[in-house]
């Protein structure tokens, strides 16, 4: 799954994010240890600072009374508290105090990022639980559905997105029906009896070779890189039985309609072989065989229909 790459670089970047916050914060006690608050040594200042005379002329402050022949001045108005604070937040700020503040900033702006971060992990990675890569290895899945396009284990290990589900549908669907016009300019018929008919469909490797690299090259733009090895990795082996290899099989299909012995009834024989080369021996040929009766022709072979006599296609199922 792609949960171990997602998991380490959230993991990555929560350290990054809450180490550079830490740097921060450490910077701003670092400053505000070498060069202390100046609001909080004036607000804690002596009386004067916050009295009126001390905001008087000097003259003034000296001879606070007037002369005995003159009239007596006014006195001036008390400065409250909130108008002392706003005179001195007036006053110039120092490069430390300035720096202090923008570090100030800065872990707030972090703590944002890091909260939104740890969002996203709750968001998209709770209730997953990675699996190490040696049982990936040993993980297969179905590559398409019954409705030939993905399947939904594919849909769901790769977390695909609903406009990526549109776009891999339409390659895989596109894909097969090109497989299958190249298979129809091969197909050799044989008609042994009226009740017989034999398909075969040599291989056509070269062919189907283009049309699984375009394939896996649409595919990988889909995905991208990450998630497109990961679809090889679990589900490579499921692409090829889907798509009949890509046309390095050897197929034979036969099919034979008779009537049951003890019934009468009328049933369908169909053998379905494949020889293909042995991953694992290239210059060995592995032999895959089904056989099966039945009373109705089943759907896998409905494309097989213009090849086919009346003898078989009346066990076509009746809709």
């Amino acid at each position: 799954m792609l949960e171990p790459d997602i998991t380490r670089k959230c993991v990555a970047a929560l350290m990054a994010a809450g180490a550079v916050a830490g740097f921060s914060m450490l910077g701003t006690w670092w400053v505000s240890k070498s060069d202390p608050d100046p609001f909080s040594l004036r607000l804690d200042s002596p009386a004067p600072a916050l009295t009126a005379a001390s905001r008087l002329p000097a003259a003034d402050a000296a001879d606070p009374k007037p002369n005995g022949g003159g009239r007596a001045r006014p006195a001036p108005p008390k400065t409250t508290l909130d108008e002392a604070i706003a005179g001195i937040a007036r006053e110039p700020v120092s490069d430390w105090e300035r720096r202090a503040f923008e570090l100030e900033k800065d872990n707030v702006r972090l703590r944002g990022r890091l909260d939104d971060m740890l969002a996203w992990v709750l968001e998209n990675v709770r209730g997953t639980y990675p699996l190490p890569e040696e049982f990936m290895a040993q993980l297969r899945l179905d590559a398409t559905g019954d409705h030939l396009g993905v399947s939904d284990d594919l849909i769901a290990l790769l977390r695909l997105n609903d406009d990526e589900i549109e776009r891999v549908d339409d390659v895989l669907i596109g894909t097969r029906e090109a497989l299958w016009d190249i298979e129809a300019d091969y197909i050799q018929v044989e008609t042994p009896a009226e009740n017989q008919v034999i398909l075969n469909i040599p291989p056509h490797p070269v062919e189907g070779e283009e049309l699984r690299l375009a394939l896996y090259h649409q595919l990988e733009r889909t995905l991208g890189q990450a998630r497109f090895m990961r679809l090889l990795q679990v589900a490579e082996a499921g692409l090829d039985e889907s798509f009949e290899y890509f046309g390095a099989v050897d197929r034979l299909l036969q099919f034979e309609a008779f009537n049951d012995e003890s019934t009468g009834h009328p049933r369908l024989f169909v053998r379905d072989e494949r020889l293909l080369p042995s991953r694992d021996d290239p210059g060995r040929l592995d032999i895959i065989a089904s056989e099966r009766v039945v009373t109705t022709l089943p759907g896998e072979y409905m494309r097989y229909w213009d090849w086919l006599p009346l003898a078989i296609t009346r066990f076509a199922a009746q809709n």
